[in-house]
């Protein structure tokens, strides 16, 4: 049997890259009973269905839409690596745009130095850099980013996930839980916002004292 799936939108999914986990059984399930599956709400699947989520029987005639489990999940799994590598390739690509301006900034502020002189200066930089590192002052903006990416991916699984909770818990109706995901989608919103206008801007390291870092005014 083929692992690769072609999606409404023209794109291949490879089945392969996402199996169940073990000992989950692949099942046939209408809307209800997928959304109930995937423990979401049955809005959230009309949702990804309109998104593209493979559908295996259309329905019509007073029969229901039929869905594989298996590739409902492979697609979500790859739907949600896809956004995880936009959010990456985001903040990469504002890392080095934020370079332009600190190259800028270095080079109206510093003297005019010697090649020998830019060689000790870099050399004694590297060594207060290390001697902080290891007394827990500062800490690489790459181990920052990948555990703030780990807690965002998290945040945003929960709150993604909400709706559906409040739902299932107190018996929202649908338009309720619409509303309730239009203001989880704020929530998601406001926190990309707020970390787009902080991205960081300084060099290797992230200084998480609260003070300047050691040896520079």
């Amino acid at each position: 049997m083929s692992h690769l799936i072609e999606l409404d939108s023209g794109e291949v999914l490879d089945l392969s890259l996402y199996p169940l986990p073990d000992g989950i059984e692949d099942e046939t399930f209408n809307r209800d009973q997928l959304a109930r599956a995937m423990a979401v709400s049955v809005v959230t699947i009309t949702k990804w269905v309109d998104a593209g989520m493979p559908v295996a029987s259309r329905g019509g005639n007073g029969q229901s839409y039929q869905f594989l489990f298996s590739h409902c999940y492979a697609w979500r799994m790859w739907r949600e690596a896809g956004e995880a590598q936009d959010r990456q390739a985001k903040l990469d690509s504002a890392s080095q745009k934020a370079m332009l301006f600190i190259n800028d900034a270095e080079e109206e502020d510093r003297p005019a130095l010697s090649p020998k002189e830019v060689r000790e200066w870099s050399e004694a930089e590297l060594i207060r850099n290390k001697a902080a590192e290891q007394r827990g002052d500062l800490v690489r903006r790459a181990h920052v980013e990948r555990v703030l990416d780990q807690v965002m991916v998290s945040f945003r699984n929960a709150i993604m996930n909400l709706p559906d909770w409040l739902e299932q818990e107190f018996g929202l109706s649908p338009h309720q839980v619409d509303k309730a995901q239009r203001f989880c989608d704020g929530i998601l919103d406001d926190t990309r916002h707020t970390i787009r206008q902080g991205s960081f801007q300084t060099g290797d390291v992230q200084n998480l004292s609260g003070g300047r870092e050691q040896g520079k005014a």
